[in-house]
């Protein structure tokens, strides 16, 4: 594994994503493990190899999250890969870190959620922007 990995900051997401060879329109579904400025990784069955081309969908966001990512990195993990990419733009590097801060409010949400507080989306916003919002962007 190259020094790429460590490139870009990663924060832990658990959130479904769809990925899928640039020429192929079959989506595959994947769990992101770790999205930052640079890329994402997820775990996967498939050994997408070093500079294949991807396009990584985040449907759970709005608006949708599209882009186009090339392989960075692999890694055997469990019972099949992580597979690192990076975006090849820096409009999708830019709207990654807005898809980024709201997985993390999501995941806020759910923790309050099991918690035992009820939390719209809208509270869970502020309450989050408020608490760690200064130091998200200090990458």
């Amino acid at each position: 594994m190259s020094d790429e990995r460590r490139e870009y900051i990663r924060h832990p997401v658990n959130v479904p994503i769809h990925v899928f060879l640039q020429s192929d329109k079959k989506l595959k579904y994947f769990s992101m493990s770790d999205v930052g400025e640079g890329g994402v990784a997820f775990q996967t069955n498939v050994a997408f190899e070093d500079g294949t081309i991807l396009k990584v969908n985040v449907p759970h966001v709005q608006p949708p999250f599209e882009a186009a990512c090339v392989v960075c990195w692999r890694q055997v993990k469990d019972d099949g890969f992580e597979i690192g990419v990076k975006f090849l733009d820096e409009d999708s590097r830019f709207r990654a870190r807005m898809v980024e801060q709201v997985c993390h409010i999501e995941g806020y949400r759910q923790t309050a959620i099991k918690e035992g507080r009820s939390l719209s989306a809208q509270e869970a916003a502020c309450e989050w922007i408020s608490l760690y919002a200064a130091d998200f962007g200090g990458h």
